[in-house]
Parts: structure tokens; C-alpha cells; sequence
């Protein structure tokens, strides 16, 4: 991972360590008189340990849930953590986060302050201890790909660029908040079910027809459930998921790129190649240079 230059390389204490792989990025602090400052961001996938229990925290932070599931106390309420959840804590906001269950988060987060910043939240009625969730997860998570992307650019305009960014995930998070009552019909029950299907069996399954046949839905109706809740469709959502174990499995498993490409069973390193860099924009054989190389070493300690 590329760390702005005026950070120093050693991360700083409040990045967790409890986690398998992160990208990250830090910018310098623009002091308290700052209208909108983004001081850091990144995307963390925790491992079951995942433990953060704090007072408060120095900035204003939001955290999104792309994946996984995780148990949440803000302000004293306890709420559970799934895809699409996000939460805003700050100065004086208790907050304990937590993997829960068999499946732990991949999650972002972006840290930002300054009189704006504030302004902004006010605007949307998103304050310091406020939790909600999204359906659709893929446009808020493609976003923080770009914030983090941006970010870590050694720019004279990255912090411009992320603020405006940082302005579009929180204008997103306001616009694509849904009422408990949106998850409580039919269509979001079969939805919810094949999500769960594939998340569980994602190394197994290799098309679409598989995953009809196996949930007893026709590909067609399958598609339009994830274009209404999702934005991505099942064989997206499934190839993700499966580009996420192939970078877990080089990264952390030490395997070679054609070793991956086997254990996922595709028979052409060069497909899988083009594959995996439709998921991850990067190469397989330039991954782990993405990831920050002391946490690299950290990790696997």
C-alpha cells in the first residue's frame, strides 16, 4: 500500500491489528481551523479475533460493512453488523466493534473533521452515534475503492479529491438508508437466502445454473432480485467472492498466481489473471505490493 509521504511508515496505534489484509491510507492533519480535512481511510477484512473497544475517538469516522457479520455498542445500544450497515462515532462516542459468527467483516472506513464536515452531517441528520443501513452495497463499496485509491496517491490534490469523496459516500449513506419495514418482505427473504447460499459455498459453485438449480429459483428472477437489492448480479457477487479468496490465498497462503488460479479451479493462469484484476485493479502478480508491507509482516507474525 502507498502511504501518503508526510505519514510515517510505522502504522499508527488506533489501526487495528486484528486483521488478515488492509488498504489503507493516512493525509496530514490539517488542523482544527480545517473546513472539511479527510485524514485517513481504508478497507480492513477482520479476522474472528476482531476486537475494538474505545471511549471515543479523536475525529469524526464512518464505517461501512461490506461484508461478514459483526456485533455493534454505540452510545450504549447494541445493534448487529451485516452488509450495507453504517455508523458514524466520534469525540466522547463509546463505541465496541466486534466479529460475530462464522463469517467475519470485510469493512471501510474513512476518518474526516473540521466545522463543514459538520455542517454537512447536520444537513443529512447524521450525527456521532447514528446507525443505519443500505440495501445495495456494491455502489457504496466501489466509492470507497476510489476514496481509498485516491488516497494513497502521493497527489498535491488527493486531499481535495478525497473530501469530495468523502462528501459523495456520506450524500450516499443519506439517500440509500432504508426502513426496517423495506427488509421484511418476500422478495427480500429469497434475496437474502441465495446471498447466503452463495457466501457459504462460493469455492464450490462456478455459474449461475449452479446456483439456481441448488436455490430452485430460474436465472432470470435471480438476477432481478440482485438488481433490486444488490447491484451486482449473482455470478458478479459470486466471482468477487471468489477473487477475494484468491488474494487471501496469496497474500496469506503464500501461494503462487498459478497455484491460486488451481485452487479456484481455473485451468488458464491468463484468464484467471484478467479475472482476478476485474476484481481487485491490480494483477495477481502485483497484489500483495498493494497491501502496506509492514502490516504484511505483521500479520503474518
Amino acid at each position: 500500500m502507498t502511504v501518503h509521504k508526510s505519514v510515517a511508515r510505522q502504522l499508527p496505534d488506533f489501526i487495528s491489528r486484528q486483521v488478515e489484509s488492509s488498504r489503507l491510507f493516512f493525509m496530514e492533519d490539517a488542523g482544527p481551523k480545517a473546513g472539511f480535512a479527510v485524514i485517513c481511510g481504508g478497507m480492513e477484512r477482520c479476522r474472528p479475533d476482531y476486537l475494538i473497544d474505545r471511549p471515543g475517538f479523536a475525529w469524526l469516522t464512518l464505517e461501512f460493512v461490506v461484508s461478514g457479520s459483526g456485533e455493534l455498542l454505540l452510545g450504549g445500544r447494541k445493534e448487529r453488523l451485516k452488509p450495507g450497515c453504517y455508523y458514524l462515532y466520534g469525540p466522547g462516542i463509546p463505541h465496541r466493534i466486534a466479529t460475530v459468527g462464522s463469517v467475519p467483516m470485510v469493512k471501510a472506513f474513512v476518518g474526516f473533521k473540521g466545522a463543514a464536515a459538520q455542517a454537512l452531517l447536520d444537513r443529512l441528520e447524521i450525527q456521532p452515534g447514528a446507525f443505519s443501513r443500505c440495501l445495495k452495497v456494491e455502489p457504496i463499496r466501489r466509492v470507497f475503492d476510489s476514496l481509498i485509491e485516491r488516497g494513497a496517491r502521493n497527489s498535491p490534490l488527493a486531499a481535495e479529491i478525497c473530501e469530495t469523496i468523502t462528501r459523495q459516500i456520506l450524500l450516499m449513506c443519506a439517500d440509500d438508508a432504508v426502513a426496517s419495514s423495506d427488509t421484511q418482505t418476500s422478495a427480500f427473504a429469497s434475496y437474502r437466502r441465495v446471498k447466503d447460499f452463495i457466501e457459504a459455498n462460493h469455492l464450490t459453485l462456478n455459474s449461475l445454473d449452479a446456483i439456481s438449480q441448488a436455490c430452485g429459483f430460474e436465472g432470470p428472477y435471480l438476477c432481478r432480485l440482485f438488481s433490486r437489492f444488490h447491484d451486482e448480479s449473482p455470478y458478479q457477487f459470486l466471482t468477487r467472492l471468489r477473487m477475494q479468496h484468491a488474494g487471501h490465498l496469496m497474500l496469506e497462503g503464500g501461494l503462487a498466481v498459478k497455484d491460486a488460479a488451481v485452487a479456484l479451479g481455473y485451468t488458464d493462469p491468463y484468464h484467471f489473471s484478467r479475472v482476478f484484476k476485474s476484481i481487485h485493479r491490480v494483477p495477481p502478480s502485483r497484489f500483495r505490493q498493494t497491501m502496506h508491507p509492514q502490516w504484511q509482516s505483521e500479520t503474518r507474525a
